[in-house]
């Protein structure tokens, strides 16, 4: 399968190339429009499919984590489809958009009565997974106090709904997401560690888009194919300038940023061809392979200046981080910890490779990261904080980008 993007000319409108998404990614992502985030033969996706196709063979409790937009919904989608339960309800709780007072009877429900307003019973949503999966979005976010409860639903395979006199039995999957590392909350006395293992019996990492790149054209023509059909647009060609723009941008909004750069492109730069038409040319494209594009006189080149928006919204990204970093109270031996096991991870450990990441020497990175372990150590010991002291990670030292080493 090809890992580039067509030639100059290659453009937005899919095409039924065999093989498209890649080994197993019928079978995994279920529905076209879902499938397009599996596509591609990158070493990342291509893992990531086998961990899916290993775990649809089990029903252990799965922890999902990763960045915002990089497909975690999708993998519990495709997870569930590819099970023994996919015959029956798929029901996710997005926790984020509720809040704190209303999710224990959003997930265990309640009786008629049992508070204020409960004028009607109430069938929460574990006992609408019945037979099925349930995905528990931004488990993160799960108030304290409903951890101990979520706990008992794990080891006991029962619900007590608020106001009843007994619990009733469930028969569910639980698949949670996290958009944190969710040990490290573990670790920081924020989530409880008999939750964490009880959710983690399997838990892996949805890769970035970043570490995807070669599989970029093959997404691309997947989501288009969404687009065309939802927003009635027609496919345009891509120019060889615009391909390169996109395989330059980091995407920190992954597939979901990408989803969105390309409808902007397509339905802005759509002003010639009518709803019917557009999605009847992007039918036809998708049947007449890959140099169909050349076919359609109404399609017009995608420039890459059409993709400036990329760049306007990465200026300042440090400002905006570094404000949020403020307002919730984050602490620089945290940020420092914070990127340096990321980097750790973005270079799977490749110690060279992860101070070029952070603009820093190789000997800079391994005192700080020295530094970073022994705190870790010390947490482990019972230390009172599991985020490193000042005094122990980011010394004066090495301080600076790049002072070419430091004192150990």
């Amino acid at each position: 399968m090809a890992s580039t993007p067509r030639s100059p000319g290659g453009d937005f409108a899919p095409s039924p190339r065999p093989g498209v998404a890649g080994p197993g990614a019928n079978a995994m992502g279920g529905d076209g429009d879902d499938a397009a985030w599996l596509a591609g033969a990158s070493p990342a996706i291509e893992a990531f499919r086998r961990d899916l196709a290993r775990l649809s063979a089990s029903d252990v409790s799965v922890l999902l984590e990763g960045e915002s937009g990089s497909g975690k919904n999708l993998a519990a989608r495709a997870l569930h489809r590819a099970s023994a339960r996919s015959s029956g309800p798929l029901v996710e709780v997005d926790l984020s958009s509720l809040t704190p007072t209303l999710i224990e009877a959003e997930l265990f429900g309640h009786e008629a009565g049992a508070f204020t307003g409960a004028h009607a019973r109430r069938v929460g949503r574990f006992q609408r997974a019945e037979g099925g999966t349930i995905v528990l979005d931004g488990v993160e976010r799960l108030p304290e106090a409903l951890q101990g409860k979520l706990l008992r639903v794990l080891q006991e395979r029962v619900v007590e709904p608020l106001g009843a006199e007994r619990a009733s039995p469930v028969d569910v999957r639980v698949v949670a997401t996290s958009g944190t590392d969710l040990h490290e909350r573990v670790r920081a006395r924020r989530f409880r560690e008999d939750l964490f293992y009880r959710l983690a019996v399997v838990r892996f990492r949805v890769p970035a888009l970043r570490e995807r790149a070669a599989d970029l054209p093959e997404i691309v023509h997947g989501l288009v194919r969404r687009i065309a059909t939802r927003a009635r647009v027609a496919p345009r060609p891509v120019s060889h300038d615009a391909w390169a723009r996109l395989r330059a941008h980091a995407w920190p909004g992954n597939l979901r940023e990408l989803e969105n750069a390309l409808e902007r492109v397509l339905v802005l730069g759509d002003s010639s061809a009518s709803g019917a038409a557009a999605a009847s040319a992007a039918n036809s494209n998708s049947h007449t392979g890959p140099n169909a594009s050349s076919t359609s006189s109404s399609s017009r080149e995608v420039r890459p200046e059409e993709f400036d928006f990329l760049s306007e919204s990465v200026a300042g990204a440090d400002a905006r981080l570094a404000r949020e970093a403020l307002a919730h109270g984050i602490t620089w031996p945290r940020i420092e910890a914070a990127l340096l096991d990321e980097a750790m991870r973005e270079s799977r450990g490749n110690l060279t490779a992860a101070a070029r990441l952070l603009g820093i020497t190789r000997r800079s990175f391994e005192v700080r990261y020295g530094r970073r372990q022994r705190a870790d150590e010390s947490a482990g010991e019972g230390a009172d904080d599991s985020a490193p002291r000042g005094d122990e990670v980011g010394g004066d030292d090495t301080s600076g980008p790049d002072h070419g080493g430091a004192r150990t």
